[in-house]
């Protein structure tokens, strides 16, 4: 088990490749995510490879297990996750082509001697972190109202309006007004029908 992402190239051999199984700290990989923290080292599988002229062909496979904040109820998760990459080390003609960005996003340069992978290992790691993690898909979230989560309890707020709702009209002097409007509308409509039958009759209306 190798706890460490610094290879020393001088010790692969050429054409056959070398296999390290590797577990490491977080803090060797310098993330700076406020919102996570990992609850588990960095492990995975790393495939080295020498080829022409001295490069080195690396092929990683790493994951480990972070704890998340749930963008619903706010509840901190485990969530594991895993990321795969493949680059190449090319020896440096120049000491200043080692602090170059000029190359491209699957080939890196080294000293001839020793390279690094913890700055890939970061990068494949950071991407899989979920920009909207839900501790689950049916995650019920916090009431809008009161903040209860509720994935533990019942929020009473619905209920507490309705009823709240229900005890004003009880106690409105004005409670029983619409019915008393529908009663006298009822007993109105036979008296015009009546005045306008006679109107039709006479000719004349009946007051």
């Amino acid at each position: 088990m190798k706890d460490t992402l610094v290879f020393d190239a001088r010790n692969i051999e050429d054409g056959v490749f070398n296999n390290h199984e590797i577990e490491v700290h977080a803090s060797q990989l310098a993330f700076d995510i406020a919102e996570i923290q990992f609850v588990s080292p960095v492990q995975g599988y790393v495939q080295l490879l020498r080829h022409s002229e001295d490069s080195i062909y690396v092929k990683a496979e790493v994951s480990a297990e972070i704890e998340i904040q749930c963008r619903r109820c706010l509840d901190p998760f485990n969530i594991g996750i895993a990321g795969l990459f493949e680059i190449q080390f090319t020896p440096a003609n120049n000491p200043e082509d080692l602090f170059t960005e000029e190359f491209e996003d699957d080939e890196r340069y080294y000293d001839g001697e020793t390279f690094d992978i913890s700055e890939d290992t970061r990068q494949a790691l950071v991407i899989q972190i979920p920009v909207w993690p839900l501790c689950s898909e049916e995650c019920s979230g916090l009431c809008a109202d009161c903040g209860v989560n509720l994935n533990d309890e019942n929020c009473v707020c619905v209920d507490a309006e309705g009823f709240e709702s229900n005890t004003q009209r009880v106690n409105s002097p004005f409670a029983e007004l619409p019915q008393l409007l529908a009663s006298a509308k009822s007993e109105a409509e036979p008296k015009q029908k009546n005045r306008k039958e006679i109107t039709s009759k006479n000719g004349t209306s009946k007051t």
